[in-house]
């Protein structure tokens, strides 16, 4: 792992180096920490499967933001959630996947890259709506930091991401 995440420090913005220390910092004290899983477990149901009283819930209405929007910009991308994933469609996976997909699409050349662009931007600020939100609220709720460090991961990706239009 630290191989893939020393990809990202390498040559990088002081954000994105400061998100990877963290979250390799969080990773190393797994190795002291006892039951690790189990206890990581426990804190993703603690942090995303219950009440949004004292979670960090991983769907943009649960932030206020239209959860149609993710629907919307499925059917442009030619996409739909899958009748077997037993989630809201605005789920932070189903944005994720969606980036994934139009990236992926850019080096096929079966759609052209204006339009996958317009649409990947569509997305990343639809995500860019709810994500500091969501990651404030890891940051609030997980006492032990992993996940809180994985969602700041995320939200400078997405940052740098969506300011390199």
């Amino acid at each position: 792992m630290r191989r893939w995440l020393n990809v990202f420090v390498a040559e990088s913005e002081p954000p994105l180096t400061a998100a990877v220390n963290e979250l390799e910092n969080r990773i190393a004290t797994l190795t002291v920490r006892d039951d690790a899983r189990l206890e990581l477990a426990a804190d993703f149901c603690g942090l995303f499967l219950m009440t949004d009283k004292q979670a960090a819930l991983p769907y943009a209405s649960a932030y206020k933001q239209d959860e149609q929007e993710i629907k919307r910009l499925l059917v442009e991308a030619g996409m739909e959630t899958s009748g077997n994933f037993n989630e809201p469609a605005d789920h932070l996976a189903i944005y994720l996947e969606l980036l994934s997909h139009l990236h992926f699409s850019l080096g096929e050349g079966t759609v052209p890259a204006r339009r996958i662009d317009s649409l990947r931007q569509k997305t990343l600020t639809a995500l860019w709506q709810w994500l500091p939100e969501f990651v404030a609220r890891c940051r609030q709720y997980d006492s032990f930091g992993f996940y809180a460090a994985l969602s700041q991961l995320l939200l400078v990706l997405v940052e740098c991401d969506h300011q390199n239009r």
